[in-house]
């Protein structure tokens, strides 16, 4: 990623952790945290750009979208997830991945960055 101040990176985890690859994946200028949803939504202190919700369902998406308003929203969806639980996920969600791979999502992010910084 190549904007000029540092990005934060939240993965909202449930079963896996994907720091440190996400990071090494993002490169030194961007900070990965990571936290369950619980503990995600009652951190003020968090001031994510990106953010990663695994294993997400709509509500899960919501729930972040209320917290962090301004934030981007990469999803994935749980494996045993329903087609309409995946469309569901479409509407909410910036951008959605049907694997939950760290390089795949890594891609995601770097790509949910350039439209975050791109002219109007």
């Amino acid at each position: 990623m190549t904007d000029q101040r540092a990005v934060t990176v939240l993965h909202v985890a449930r079963a896996f952790s994907a720091q440190p690859t996400l990071g090494e994946l993002l490169g030194d200028d961007v900070l990965v945290l990571e936290a369950p949803l619980a503990d995600a939504l009652t951190r003020r202190s968090l001031h994510p750009d990106l953010i990663w919700v695994s294993t997400a369902t709509a509500d899960d998406v919501r729930s972040v979208r209320r917290q962090f308003p301004h934030a981007r929203v990469l999803a994935t969806p749980r494996r045993a997830a329903t087609s309409d639980e995946r469309v569901d996920l479409i509407g909410e969600a910036d951008l959605v991945l049907l694997d939950e791979g760290v390089v795949l999502a890594a891609a995601g992010l770097q790509a949910l960055s350039r439209r975050a910084c791109a002219p109007v």
